[in-house]
This record gives structure tokens, C-alpha cells and sequence, in this order.
């Protein structure tokens, strides 16, 4: 099986370069999406509904990431129930995903939901990038990120494989923020690696 070294992007020159490559920069802009998801998901109380802080930030961190970029380069796209924003002449789709961890080089980011038929086939020219010699067929050349945001505000925009409900495999990461501009109370939010968090984030279908 061929497998290719997953590329991550650190140094703020490194990912300004990138972020300009895909049309998506000034980091500012990403950043201030996943404060947006962040704020919230503050906003949910204790009589919210247990999944209310994940479906909060899966919704205006989905809002505002539109906000942000549709224009003159990105459109508005919900391809398989998965809402994304699209590049078409770059090929590129991005989409808002909720995860357990970001940023941080020991843990790869899983999604706090799990990822339904429609993620794994937007993501599949993803899989035949990351292994050419036994992925399907790449279709049209897309390339699909998330823009990763895990609860304590650390934030990625990273290109996975999906397979089986989950991320699987990472192709690229740009480390956006680790969170530390924010003013949040990590013990509140801190979630152990290992714990389930499916609980916390809504699996989007369209009829």
C-alpha cells in the first residue's frame, strides 16, 4: 500500500503562503470563523440539550465560514447533505467540522460526530491522493478540507480521508490557532482524547 507523509504547516510564513495558495486567507478570516463556532457553543446552558454546544458551533461555525468567503471565488454547496463552500476553479471544497482535538502534532483530530456516506464520497479524491495505488477514482480532481475546531479553540484546516464514519487519515494540516487567544475556561471545556464525543455534534442528511 502506497502511503504518502502527512504535511503539516506551523510557521506563520508557511501558512500565509498556503492559506493564499487556496484563496482562503488572510488567516485572520479562519480564525475568526472558529471564534464565532466558539462563541456559540458558549451559549448553550444547562437547559439546552446535551448536544446543544456542538450543534451551536456546527451551525455558526458553518454560517460564518460562509459569510466569510462566499463572493467572488467561493459559492455556497451542499453536495450528499454535506454543507461546504466551494473553489471551482481551484477544485477545492471546504467544509466546518466540530472535532476533539487541533493542533497538536501526537493527536489527530477526530469528528465529534460521525461523518455519513455523503463526507466519505465528497472526501474520496482525498483517498486516491493519499493512496494512488488503491483508492477509486479521483472525481473531477477535488480536494475537500475541514476547517477543525475542538473545544478548547484550537483550529486546523486539514485535508482527510473519511472512511468508516471518521477521519482515517491526513494528507495535509495548517495549524490556524491553538487556541490561546481566546479567554476560555480550559477545564470546563477540556475533553479527554479518548473520550466519546459523539454526543456533541449533529449529523446533517438531507431528504
Amino acid at each position: 500500500m502506497s502511503m504518502v507523509e502527512t504535511v503539516i504547516r506551523r510557521e506563520p510564513l508557511d501558512v500565509a503562503a498556503r492559506l493564499a495558495e487556496l484563496q482562503l486567507g488572510p488567516i485572520e478570516k479562519l480564525v475568526r470563523v472558529r471564534s464565532i463556532a466558539i462563541g456559540a457553543s458558549a451559549d448553550a446552558t444547562s437547559f439546552h440539550p446535551a448536544n446543544a454546544p456542538g450543534t451551536f458551533a456546527y451551525h455558526y461555525g458553518t454560517f460564518g465560514l460562509r459569510k466569510e468567503s462566499v463572493g467572488k471565488d467561493w459559492r455556497l454547496e451542499g453536495p450528499d447533505g454535506v454543507e461546504a463552500i466551494v473553489n471551482e476553479v481551484l477544485k477545492i471544497r471546504v467544509i466546518f467540522a466540530n472535532v476533539d482535538v487541533a493542533c497538536h502534532d501526537d493527536m489527530k483530530p477526530k469528528p465529534r460526530s460521525r461523518k455519513g456516506a455523503g463526507a466519505e464520497r465528497v472526501c474520496m479524491g482525498n483517498l486516491f491522493s493519499f493512496l494512488p495505488e488503491y483508492g477509486p477514482e479521483q472525481p473531477e480532481g477535488w480536494k475537500t478540507f475541514y476547517l477543525m475546531v475542538d473545544p478548547r479553540g484550537a483550529a486546523e484546516l486539514t485535508r482527510p480521508v473519511v472512511e468508516h464514519s471518521t477521519f482515517t487519515a491526513w494528507i495535509e494540516r495548517i495549524y490556524l490557532s491553538n487556541g490561546d487567544d481566546l479567554d476560555l475556561d480550559r477545564e470546563t471545556l477540556a475533553l479527554d482524547h479518548n473520550e466519546a464525543a459523539d454526543a456533541f455534534d449533529p449529523e446533517v442528511v438531507r431528504k
